[in-house]
């Protein structure tokens, strides 16, 4: 190419939209490239998060209607929740469970012999667990007053439960002799 000829094409009408279009897609994928894909990507990314938002909004949303319906309930049994205390304390109060043992054993004609008080955690331990109380009891009693009593302990506020009971009689007595009663109470408290 000659010095002269070559400004000359360069000026040319073809050479300026070749030219023209070269810039253009140039400027095209800047913009592409450095504000279009980003502010893309924002997009989606903000999409994103919003729909995760729902998503904890509306689990936030459902705590917050099972609290308010517990408090509901709690606001509706207000005047029983001292009944719940009773039944289960909050500590374990051995000598409540040994005071309705022996109310409800001189009401059904029970005769305790012995009663051990076993496995008992008298620490403080906040696990918000129930914890328990044993208590092993052997008394005399016929089966009807052995009836009785376990009515009577049912009956009572403080909640208990019988574990094992075991019934044996002396072979040679009659059939209207005392029964050997042994059984085990569990009290429950917080």
């Amino acid at each position: 190419m000659n010095k002269n000829t070559f400004p000359k094409n360069v000026f040319t009408k073809k050479a300026a939209d070749y030219t023209f279009f070269i810039l253009f897609f140039l400027i095209f994928s800047f913009f592409i490239v450095f504000v279009i894909r980003p502010s893309l990507t924002s997009i989606f990314a903000l999409k994103k998060e919003e729909n995760e938002l729902k998503r904890v909004d509306s689990l936030y949303e459902e705590k917050i209607l099972n609290i308010a319906s517990i408090q509901q309930q709690l606001e509706n049994n207000r005047e029983k929740l001292n009944l719940l205390n009773q039944a289960v304390p909050d500590k374990p109060q051995i000598n409540m469970i040994i005071g309705d043992i022996k109310k409800a054993a001189d009401l059904s004609s029970f005769q305790i012999k012995k009663a051990d008080v076993s496995d008992v955690n008298l620490l403080a331990s906040r696990k918000n667990t129930l914890d328990t109380v044993k208590i092993n009891i052997e008394g005399v009693s016929n089966f009807d007053n052995f009836l009785q009593l376990i009515n009577y302990l049912i009956s009572q506020r403080r909640l208990k439960t019988i574990e094992k009971v075991v019934i044996s009689r002396d072979e040679q007595s009659t059939n209207s002799s005392q029964l050997k009663i042994v059984f085990d109470i569990e009290g429950y408290y917080l």
